[in-house]
């Protein structure tokens, strides 16, 4: 088992980040093995009082207010041959790192992804977030022409990373799509899936905020289609399925409530339409830019 820095960005997340760096402190690994880096980038919360309970190392990233740049910050300051990437929403297992960089690691791989799954499932939103996948590598690791992998769950070698001079912080959203692109593309590094070595992730619990995230991936894809126009297409078979499922939704939730069915059947119309609505609103919107006062990845 090699050495890994474990990268987490904050902001605004005192109620779990507590939670996860616990989990992290917990992985099944000799002592020595495990760097874990916390970088905060401008919370207003008490997340930094909480962060500093814990043995690790804080960090703060106030120049850019991009979880990009904190991910950069804290990258700058890994001593480990492997960086991992999760974030505050999330709780490690104690094996997941053991699980994700175990031997052997073929050479051509610059990224290893493992299972992105639910922490919890307390609302339609989570359980249908989790049926459809829509936060899962198994899913991304298919996506479009090129696999990508989410940074919920991944490790990079810190020697492509630097070669790729890290993630691009002038993007708010996607900026770990474009990065796992640009290290197959210019580099011709392929990412590994593990789907063994899962990390649970607190999905979205309500409409508003599958809205929001809805919103935000769709300006990911603005960002994508805009940077790689010739590999990033979107399919009309794509947008013709996606309403032939929003339709299955729909002809699934009629019948009386009570039958044994899926308790959640009826609320999956809703679900997909907040969903891909979502995704179309942001799209229109275009791509999310973030201000650079300096220039981009300091020290990477």
């Amino acid at each position: 088992m090699t050495r890994v820095s474990v990268v987490v960005p904050v902001l605004n997340a005192a109620a779990e980040i507590g939670r996860l760096i616990e989990s992290l402190l917990a992985q099944e690994l000799p002592d020595g093995l495990v760097e874990i880096i916390v970088v905060d980038n401008g919370s207003s919360d008490g997340s930094d009082a909480v962060i500093r309970r814990y043995p690790v190392t804080f960090l703060r990233e106030d120049r850019v207010r991009s979880s990009y740049a904190a991910r950069n910050r804290g990258l700058a300051a890994a001593s480990a041959d492997w960086v991992a990437f999760t974030d505050a929403d999330c709780v490690a297992p104690s094996g997941w790192l053991a699980a994700l960089l175990a031997d052997p690691i073929p050479e051509d791989a610059g990224a290893v992804a493992g299972e992105i799954e639910a922490l919890e499932l307390g609302t339609p939103v989570q359980r249908l977030t989790e049926r459809y996948g829509i936060m899962k590598h198994a899913v991304t690791m298919h996506h479009k022409t090129v696999a990508c992998f989410s940074t919920a769950n991944v490790a990079v070698r810190a020697q492509v990373l630097r070669d790729l001079r890290g993630f691009r912080e002038d993007v708010r959203f996607f900026g770990d799509m474009d990065l796992s692109w640009r290290m197959q593309l210019h580099l011709g590094r392929r990412i590994l899936f593990r789907p063994e070595a899962a990390i649970l992730h607190r999905h979205r619990r309500t409409l508003g905020a599958l809205w929001r995230h809805g919103c935000q991936h769709g300006r990911g894809v603005a960002f994508m289609k805009r940077t790689y126009p010739g590999l990033y297409r979107i399919r009309t078979g794509e947008q013709v399925g996606r309403i032939g499922e929003l339709a299955q939704a729909a002809g699934r939730s009629v019948g009386p409530r009570g039958n044994g069915g899926n308790p959640d059947r009826w609320y999956a119309p809703l679900f997909l339409a907040t969903w891909y609505c979502g995704m179309g609103a942001g799209y229109m919107m275009g791509p999310a830019r973030t201000p650079l006062s300096r220039p981009a990845n300091p020290g990477v």
